[in-house]
């Protein structure tokens, strides 16, 4: 009996070493990786306290308080364990060897967080990442993280409509600017262009730069900066319109975003075309992945995009030339142009809407 209680007795604490190892390896790369690379300055210790604060979303009794000196551990009300922060604020692997020697104790007294297991930094880490911003997310395995991803079966569309080239474009992937190329040059004689965004979530930066250079000549596409101010980095179309000026209408809505946003706003700022449709998401950040030795990524915003002008297109979007917000299909198209630019445009999904198209057609009659 005795052998027996030995034997669980041992168990015990090898797992929970061997969970602790697995965590200040995590913790390691976070503390390292995290401060870096994110888009605001940020210290160790808020991500440290924040990371062991994810305890208690294991088990309920367990709390970490947080003073100027000191991290301790409460269980069940009452005090566990205490430990100094590191005198060097910047030392990761001390704060690691604190974070393990808390998640070790929390293991110790806590039966509902040992059931966990190598879990337990999953749980934690998605509690830390709300002292972020919205957009950086934790994911428990990269298999997560795609399944996250916007997902079309078509991409991509174009036909006719009248005299002008109609161009759909759902998510930017590889193929984005060879199709557009395509429909352009096998399309011949076409008066105006109309490129439809509504309920584009965004897809692949680079291809949306590179389908703006299609249509820009020598122009700012989009800019993007991190959290110094030597990261700003320009992105600019080279010479060359291969529509050779032909007029252009964009189509967007509120579901228009990210990748989307970019393009929009370079054709808009450039004077290259005129939008129509609803205010966009807003989606005009860049996230960097961290991967963590247990399987997590960490989805980390790590800079922004700035439109020609120098607008910061996060959280903002891009108010249209011709804003169709409740609109009604009925909607006199003349009456609505006459309207001109408006200042508060809101949101909302207008992707199965015709009026758009409608005041696009008529925009490139005139």
């Amino acid at each position: 009996m005795l052998f027996k209680i030995l034997s669980v007795v041992v168990g015990l604490c090898f797992m929970i070493s061997v969970v602790q190892a697995a965590e200040e390896d995590s913790f390691l790369v976070l503390y390292q990786q995290l401060p870096a690379q994110y888009v605001q300055p940020i210290n160790i210790e808020k991500i440290a306290v924040a990371e062991l604060k994810g305890l208690s979303k294991t088990d309920n009794q367990l709390r970490v308080g947080d003073d100027r000196d000191k991290v301790s551990l409460y269980y069940g009300g009452r005090l566990q364990k205490s430990l100094y922060k590191p005198k060097d604020a910047f030392d990761v692997h001390a704060w690691a060897e604190l974070s393990g020697k808390i998640v070790d104790e929390a293991l110790e007294k806590s039966a509902k967080a040992r059931q966990y297991d190598f879990e337990i930094i999953d749980h934690m880490s998605a509690e830390m990442v709300k002292v972020l911003d919205e957009d950086s997310k934790y994911y428990p395995s990269l298999g997560d993280w795609k399944a996250d991803r916007p997902k079309h079966q078509r991409n991509f569309g174009s036909r006719m409509e009248g005299e002008n080239l109609y161009l759909k474009i759902v998510a930017f992937n590889n193929f984005t600017v060879e199709e557009v190329t395509k429909a352009v040059r096998g399309h011949s004689g076409f008066k105006g262009i109309i490129l439809d965004l509504r309920g584009s979530p965004g897809g692949m930066l680079g291809e949306a730069i590179k389908t703006a250079d299609l249509f820009l000549d020598e122009a700012i596409v989009v800019s993007v900066k991190g959290r110094e101010e030597d990261s700003l980095t320009y992105y600019v179309a080279h010479d060359g319109d291969i529509t050779n000026g032909a007029p252009m209408v964009v189509l967007v809505d509120a579901q228009t975003a990210s990748a989307a946003e970019v393009l929009t706003a370079a054709l808009q700022e450039q004077g290259r075309a005129k939008v129509v449709g609803t205010a966009t998401f807003g989606k005009g950040s860049i996230q960097n992945l961290i991967y963590l030795p247990g399987g997590g990524v960490l989805s980390l915003t790590s800079a922004y995009f700035y439109t020609p002008s120098g607008r910061k297109l996060h959280k903002k979007g891009i108010v249209p030339d011709v804003c169709t917000y409740e609109m009604p299909e009925s909607k006199n198209i003349d009456n609505l142009l006459a309207i001109g630019k408006v200042n508060l445009c809101l949101q909302e999904a207008r992707e199965d809407s015709e009026l758009e198209l409608k005041a696009a057609k008529q925009l490139l009659e005139l």
